[in-house]
């Protein structure tokens, strides 16, 4: 895992590490070099050796002439073009005479000089120290036209800490910004650089330790990225004198007349990620469409009304069900009546084993979440931006602006783990810590997908994995299958049913 951290928590860090012995002045010294480090582990072998290293007046200029002074002492031929000055940072301008010590060639940005320009992009390397996690409000005119010169160039973009232009604790941008090829981030991962738009501009991301004790990092309630190791080390090997009871089974409440294909990905996906019975209980008037296409599972038709959903007339059955498995999935495709919402209502106070609550599910809670928290079982929420908002009682825009947030209040508002879906999908089992998953992709964003993330996390449950693991890793598990899935068939040509299709080779990677 990588630790996301915000301004308040970088400043926290720095100050505890300073007051630990590690002064201000070793932390930048640190941060230059081991940028400097992951430059040249990326560089020494290319022959490239003209860099720019463009420094703003601040902290992160400090950092850019560390990196000048160790690439110039390894054989690059470096440049530093001060963007705003001499620096005012007391540390950056002991660095900064260091520098000149050196004989490294400086000079100051000069606005419209086409001399510098061209130097600057014919660079194979621009390094861009200009603003760093400090930076608000908007550029200058000259500054912009600075950000969009280093942007343009024909040389690797590099950034340090952040893309000069960005914001820490936001995804918006203001005017513009520094397009890198490369982030390399210290001490943790920003915001910035992991929401959109503004990761757009963030390139390929490096985090560069810059020596400061775990014990100082592990005081902060924080959010993490998650990573295949991180994933893998959750599954344990199958037993090989196993039968299918000892890899759990679920029943999956889903579909109607109109969204049976909804009850099919849900229930191809459980059954085809590990889980060792899936019981699909769906109305009986979607019999024809699901039961061509479910020959793995057993199917439980069950009354409907006259809009074809479940009725009320089935729950004596239901109830029946709920004794006989080992997780509960309901929601997908279920449609919208007041039946839903009696049918949600008795999982919850029924079920004793783990439920999830998906789509249609969620959407009849709207208003009445709290009795989440009623519920005899652990439950796992796994609502879309649209979804959540609902939930919550506000708009999209609210809940798209601070993801985090959101994902706390829906903790605070059911107990429930959280699975807020979307682009950088957030998980949280206590509205403290999040854990943001960096797989998928914008080609995931079609019908059934969501189908799909339910039935792979009813699966997890169903072998034996807690509800916050199962969630992570069906978000981690489901993003993977969707890049593959993009690989071969473009993110246009992505649908759940191909997502689904490449869960198989996915998980091979994480057998044992």
């Amino acid at each position: 895992m990588v630790k996301i951290l915000s301004l308040n928590q970088i400043k926290q860090v720095e100050d505890k590490a300073n007051e630990g012995g590690i002064t201000y002045f070793r932390l930048m010294e640190n941060a230059g070099s081991a940028c400097a480090k992951i430059i040249r582990n990326r560089f020494d072998d290319t022959g490239l050796r003209r860099v720019s290293v463009v420094c703003g007046k601040g902290k992160n200029g400090g950092d850019g002439f560390v990196i000048a002074r160790k690439l110039h002492e390894n054989g690059y031929k470096v440049r530093v073009i001060l963007a705003h000055g001499e620096p005012q940072a007391e540390n950056a301008k002991e660095m900064y005479a260091r520098v000149k010590d050196l004989g490294i060639d400086v000079e100051f940005y000069s606005p419209g000089s086409e001399n510098q320009k061209q130097f600057i992009q014919n660079s194979d390397i621009i390094v861009d120290c200009i603003f760093g996690t400090g930076f608000k409000g908007y550029p200058d005119a000259d500054t912009a036209e600075l950000f969009d010169i280093i942007s343009s160039s024909g040389g690797t973009v590099i950034s340090i800490d952040l893309p000069s232009g960005l914001y820490t604790d936001s995804s918006e941008i203001g005017s513009t910004a520094v397009k890198a090829d490369i982030t390399i981030t210290v001490i943790g991962l920003k915001y910035s650089l992991v929401y959109y738009p503004s990761a757009e501009f963030a390139g390929e991301i490096k985090v560069a330790s810059i020596g400061i004790p775990e014990e100082v990092l592990e005081g902060c309630d924080s959010a993490y990225t998650l990573n295949f190791s991180d994933i893998k080390s959750k599954f344990t090997a199958r037993d090989e004198n196993a039968n299918k009871g000892d890899f759990g089974k679920a029943l999956i409440i889903a579909g109607s007349y109109e969204m049976p294909g909804a009850a099919v990905l849900a229930s191809s996906t459980c059954i085809g990620s590990g889980a060792g019975l899936v019981k699909l209980a769906f109305p009986d008037k979607a019999y024809p469409a699901v039961a061509s296409q479910c020959p793995e599972k057993v199917l439980v038709p069950l009354p409907c009304n006259e809009q074809g959903r479940i009725s009320s007339l089935s729950f004596k059955r239901i109830s029946d069900e709920l004794k006989k498995c080992d997780a509960v999935l309901i929601g997908c495709g279920l449609g919208n009546d007041s039946d839903i919402l009696s049918l949600t209502e008795l999982v919850l106070s029924s079920s004793e084993v783990p439920v999830i609550l998906d789509a249609d599910a969620l959407n009849a809670l709207k208003g009445r979440a709290e009795i989440i928290k009623e519920a005899n079982a652990p439950v796992v929420i796994t609502p879309h931006p649209g979804e959540a908002a609902r939930l919550l009682g506000i708009g999209v825009p609210e809940v798209q602006s601070d993801r985090l947030k959101a994902a706390e209040k829906l903790y605070e508002l059911t107990g429930a783990t959280v699975v807020l879906k979307g682009s950088r999908t957030v998980v949280t089992r206590n509205g403290r810590t999040f854990y943001i998953n960096m797989t998928g992709n914008s080609g995931m964003a079609t019908a059934g997908s969501g189908d799909v993330l339910a039935g792979l996390i009813a699966s997890m449950l169903c072998q034996k994995m807690s509800p916050f693991v199962a969630a992570v890793s069906g978000v981690y598990i489901h993003g993977l299958a969707g890049d593959s899935a993009s690989g071969k068939y473009s993110k246009m040509g992505v649908t759940a049913s191909k997502i689904i299709n490449e869960l198989p080779s996915v998980l091979t990677s994480f057998e044992k």
